[in-house]
């Protein structure tokens, strides 16, 4: 009897310790997923794709690779993002740098691609994109 009630407390234990890990893993994987949809990911990552320079870089299609990373921000009525991903097609991988900046008076997007420490502009403009208007 004293073994069993030594199983009992180790299968709870372990069940414990696996929902721990599951919630854990699941409050992670949902930052990730919220930062894909901030307007400068979903922009940015657009904006490489029509783009003949990305392109050229890395072929077609161009599929996102890894996690998105990077840092949003909103004070005083404008917002502040700069994420930062991977991309990759037939050609190889490049990095994307989109940072943009919008408030009631204007916006700015820039996106850039690049790797071995060479890089180009794809868009530098208004911040706005088709795909924005389509997520909402």
């Amino acid at each position: 009897m004293n073994r069993r009630v030594v199983l009992i407390v180790l299968g709870v234990a372990f069940a414990f310790a696996a929902l721990l890990v599951a919630g854990a893993t699941t409050l992670v994987l949902s930052v990730f997923s919220m930062i894909d949809r901030t307007p400068a990911h979903v922009c940015g990552l657009a904006m490489v794709r029509r783009s003949p320079a990305a392109v050229r870089l890395v072929g077609q299609p161009i599929v996102q690779k890894g996690f998105t990373g990077g840092q949003t921000s909103q004070e005083n009525g404008e917002l502040k993002e700069r994420v930062t991903f991977n991309v990759s097609g037939p050609q190889g991988e490049a990095f994307v740098l989109s940072e943009g900046s919008r408030s009631p008076l204007s916006s700015q997007l820039t996106v850039t691609i690049g790797r071995d420490q060479r890089s180009e502009t794809v868009y530098s403009g208004p911040f706005d994109c088709p795909e924005l208007h389509l997520q909402r």
